[in-house]
């Protein structure tokens, strides 16, 4: 019988060493699988590295297409050799084109990616479309541009405001000018105050005072201009500030008071 016992009782252990054995393997397994884990990751990023490093794939040419009549060929030159040699995949187009802009006469900017490793830039037109009072000039964008020691556009007009105004005094200066354009007159400086009081002078004309509504202060004086047109040479300013009509200044030895 204990003979017997002893035989019955041998399976069970071999069933427990069984069990434990497999556990074993499965932590090695497991272990394994986390050992290939930790080893591979810094093996990825060194692979990733090495694929994209600047060495690698670098901008090889630039191509420079669109406007360039004015625009001084060695300062462009200068602008854009820094990329040159960069990484073509992971290189900001923006900065790129950041540093394109500064060039003296360049326009707006547009740069791509051409494959295998280019780059080409387009260059917009420049249209100066006025002068800026604290000095350089505004686009048709109604952005700032500085052109220092170039020969510049005449009988463009003037504007005077506060900094960072410029796009603002654009965009009512367009809205100005199609209002004034029926009565072939057309601004020579457009001020506007800090307070934001506008005023405008026409070429060969009289000041308009139009203080904050402007729009529909010049919209009264070009509803009144025919009966003052033979009057032009005689009058100075016209300050529009007033609700139910406005108030002419005489120029001097006009003859007439102010009125």
């Amino acid at each position: 019988m204990s003979v017997g016992a002893d035989v019955r009782a041998r399976p069970s252990r071999d069933r427990r060493l069984s069990r434990w054995h497999g556990r074993f393997r499965r932590l090695d397994r497991r272990h394994l699988r986390i050992a290939a884990f930790v080893l591979s990751a810094p093996l990825a990023a060194w692979g990733l590295h090495a694929l994209f490093a600047p060495e690698r794939f670098p901008v090889q040419s630039v191509r420079v297409e669109g406007h360039l009549d004015h625009i001084p060929q060695p300062l462009l030159i200068a602008a854009i050799k820094p990329f040159l040699y960069q990484d073509f995949y992971t290189l900001p187009l923006d900065k790129v084109g950041a540093a394109v802009k500064t060039v003296p006469w360049v326009g707006s900017v547009r740069v791509e990616r051409r494959f295998p490793r280019t780059l080409v830039v387009y260059l917009g037109r420049l249209h100066l479309t006025a002068q800026w009072a604290r000095g350089g000039w505004i686009d048709a964008r109604g952005l700032r541009a500085h052109l220092d020691h170039y020969e510049l556009p005449k009988g463009l007009p003037l504007f005077q405001g506060p900094a960072g105004s410029e796009r603002v005094m654009w965009a009512h200066y367009g809205h100005f000018e199609a209002l004034l354009k029926p009565l072939g007159l057309t601004i020579g400086v457009l001020d506007l105050s800090d307070r934001g009081t506008w005023r405008a002078t026409l070429k060969d004309g009289p000041g308009l005072v139009l203080g904050h509504d402007s729009y529909a202060r010049l919209a009264r004086f070009v509803a009144v201009y025919p009966q003052l047109e033979g009057e032009r040479a005689k009058i100075r300013q016209i300050d529009l500030r007033y609700t139910n009509g406005f108030a002419i200044g005489w120029k001097a030895g006009s003859g007439d008071r102010n009125d």
